[in-house]
């Protein structure tokens, strides 16, 4: 068995830059103050300071230090596509993002300019009042009727605001929420986000480091106490105070997010508060870090090699009584915010159960009375739709109904029937009709017609089914912001009304399989960076993760067995065997595992399936040039990619220089996080030391 990479590369988009319109606005705005002053205007103490706030909140919508301002291109139904920022919440409701100023936060440190000042402890309670947030709306996640909010459902990850995050909306302490979701179980809300800290490092970004520190906290768990039973609004809201772990209410001993659920009553057209929950973590991403020896979470420099901080992910609890209701609920995400703790200097909080260093003293550092601000004073998440995946399809459960009473067994000749779930393999792809590969260098744009090969091979050789994060999208905004045209994102809007409309994502090559094979996921947030790994600025290909963890989190509860990997990656059944679940049902029977690794190496075209290609605008590619020199060549359209990419040039066992770009099948159960190449957080890699050792694992 092997897996083999064909040339050409995976999908994914290149960072966008700003529009040269913010630019032009911004330097039109220092002109006019430079006027006003050179003609003498005196203005009161009063004006100066309300002048020099505004200055602050427009630079903190238009732009950002790393000089990425998107254009807003995900339309709602109205074809309205910028944010709304000035409608206070009535009827309909919809998604708002409420940014607290950086200066909130400057009560914690004497001396809040430098990256290095330690917080004040006890750790004072910030200044934060509802007056002070920017209230960044975003009517296209409109919840008005049921039909409404069942097409948002339907949507979710092309609608939310990816894109805007870090430079129209600037708080450190916010997650950079790319999806979110009901679990298979209907018992919590799963929430896929994004460490915005890690898109951008080196010498260059020292000011964008500091900034963002405030995501490393979010990795963090706090321990809170209820302070009251409720709050005096009327809300029914509670507040929460900082606490040691054994002070702690047992649903605050690991936390960091108040999870607000409201319920909508289309006929009355109102809202009501449903009670909040707090949030738990998957696994303690401190605690990880710990084990894997790591001196501190916060990453300096060029350092990148902690992937396990890449992706965040948390729940948000659905209250017991809401678990199976029939209303369309709503969630607010507040992050509880404290410093960032760094672990060389502050230490590490673990409860005792953990079996770590508990290094850091709550009691000492945060006091026993440090109370956070209202829910309505806080920045937050507003508004995010809780909706329920679509589960396997009812082929698959039957399958794997009659798997469980034994009369079918998942393939191969073993004879071991495996009915825990739907699915026995599944495959996950984040990838694109077109893209730029890592720095930029070219642009790939045959994407369709790998995917189709690909999809087709896959299901050939045992995979259930293959799940399409399509990332065209993101390609579409990044032409764009180049102005440049492209067939497949339409032309320069003199021939319809709709400019740069996407006429042809993938769902043209994944609506030839059945759907209960092939899902297509839209996916259209931009990576905030695509530069090489070695770059003075190491790229973050943060879409990308975030749709593994999507997927992983999405679909691995019905499934045994999951690969994530790009169009140009094949695995391939090799010696006796013929699908992949014949090798998986041997693997379970005598091997146990739950990781299989696989090396590889790109393949080479062999030269007798090529075929003379001509590029009148390439003038190595010619015909003038094809007559003196080497003749350009191409894939023939008779030929699929995985004949002609059928040169192993560096033939198995592969050397271990190539165990960097391995690949893995992997039971989702087992694996709890998942990074490209990499199992990053395992059971066996986060569970308590003292259940380690008992369970023979460690």
């Amino acid at each position: 068995m092997m897996r083999r990479h064909l040339g050409g590369g995976g999908g994914g988009g290149s960072p966008a830059k700003g529009p040269a319109a913010a630019n032009a606005r911004r330097r039109l705005g220092l002109r006019a103050c430079r006027l006003l002053l050179s003609t003498g205007l005196v203005v009161t103490f009063a004006t100066s300071v309300a002048l020099l706030a505004w200055h602050e909140r427009a630079v903190a919508v238009r732009g950002s230090t790393e000089g990425f301002v998107p254009f807003f291109d995900r339309s709602d139904a109205t074809g309205s596509s910028a944010p709304d920022r000035g409608r206070a919440e009535g009827w309909p409701p919809s998604l708002a993002v409420y940014a607290e100023p950086i200066s909130s936060t400057d009560v914690w440190y004497d001396d809040p300019s430098s990256g290095e000042s330690r917080p004040k402890a006890p750790l004072p309670a910030r200044r934060a009042r509802g007056s002070d947030l920017t209230r960044h709306g975003y009517p296209r996640l409109d919840y008005s009727s049921a039909e409404a909010t069942s097409n948002v459902c339907d949507r979710v990850p092309s609608l939310l605001p990816m894109d805007e995050f870090g430079s129209v909306v600037r708080d450190p302490y916010l997650p950079w929420i790319h999806d979110l979701f009901v679990s298979h179980d209907g018992t919590r809300v799963n929430v896929i986000a994004q460490n915005r800290r890690r898109c951008h490092k080196g010498k260059h970004h020292q000011e964008d480091l500091r900034f963002w520190e405030g995501q490393v906290s979010l990795l963090q768990p706090v321990a809170v106490k209820r302070a009251n039973a409720t709050d005096d609004d009327g809300t029914g809201s509670v507040r929460y105070r900082l606490s040691t772990h054994e002070a702690a209410d047992a649903d605050g001993i690991e936390t960091r997010f108040i999870c607000r659920f409201k319920s909508l009553d289309y006929a009355k057209q109102s809202t009501t508060y449903e009670g909040e929950t707090l949030s738990t973590y998957p696994f303690n991403y401190e605690f990880v870090n710990w084990r894997k020896k790591k001196r501190t979470m916060m990453e300096d420099g060029k350092e990148q090699s902690s992937f396990w901080l890449s992706q965040l992910m948390f729940d948000c609890p659905i209250p017991a009584r809401l678990q199976s209701t029939s209303l369309d609920l709503l969630l607010d995400v507040v992050p509880l915010r404290t410093p960032a703790r760094r672990n060389e200097r502050d230490g590490h909080f673990f409860h005792e159960g953990h079996g770590g260093p508990m290094t850091f003293d709550a009691s000492k550092m945060w006091g026993n009375d440090h109370v956070f601000p209202k829910v309505e004073d806080s920045g937050r998440w507003e508004n995010l739709p809780v909706c329920r995946l679509r589960k396997p399809s009812a082929a698959a459960e039957a399958a794997a109904a009659a798997m469980q009473e034994g009369s079918l067994q998942s393939g191969g000749d073993s004879g071991v029937a495996f009915a825990k779930k739907p699915h026995r393999l599944v495959a996950c792809t984040w990838t694109s009709a077109l893209h730029q590969r890592r720095g930029n260098e070219r642009r790939i744009s045959d994407g369709k017609a790998r995917l189709r090969e690909w999809i087709a091979f896959n299901l050939q050789v045992g995979f259930d089914h293959v799940f399409v994060f399509d990332n065209t999208g993101a390609n579409a905004t990044i032409f764009r912001l180049k102005d440049e045209v492209d067939p497949d994102f339409g032309d320069n809007g003199t021939s319809r009304g709709d400019p740069f409309r996407i006429r042809d994502d993938l769902s043209s090559v994944t609506d030839l399989f059945p759907k209960d094979r092939v899902t297509r996921i839209d996916w259209p947030a931009t990576i905030c960076n695509n530069n090489r790994p070695a770059h003075d600025d190491p790229g973050e290909r943060s879409s990308q993760y975030a749709a593994e963890a999507a997927c992983r989190t999405r679909y691995g509860p019905y499934t045994d067995w999951m690969a994530s990997m790009d169009p140009d990656e094949y695995f391939v059944p090799m010696k006796n065997y013929t699908s992949w679940k014949q090798i998986l049902d041997k693997v379970d029977k005598d091997e146990g595992r739950k990781v299989l690794k696989f090396r590889s190496t790109r393949a080479r075209p062999l030269l007798s399936t090529l075929v003379p290609t001509y590029d009148e605008g390439a003038k190595e590619c010619t015909h003038k040039m094809a007559k003196t020199h080497n003749q350009c060549l191409a894939k023939s359209d008779n030929r699929t990619y995985l004949e002609t990419y059928n040169c192993e040039y560096i033939r198995s066992p592969k050397p271990d220089r190539f165990e960097r770009a391995m690949k893995q099948f992997y039971r989702p159960d087992f694996v709890l996080s998942h990074f490209v190449h990499y199992s990053t957080v395992t059971v066996r890699a986060w569970l308590d030391t003292a259940l380690l050792v008992s369970s023979n694992l460690d």
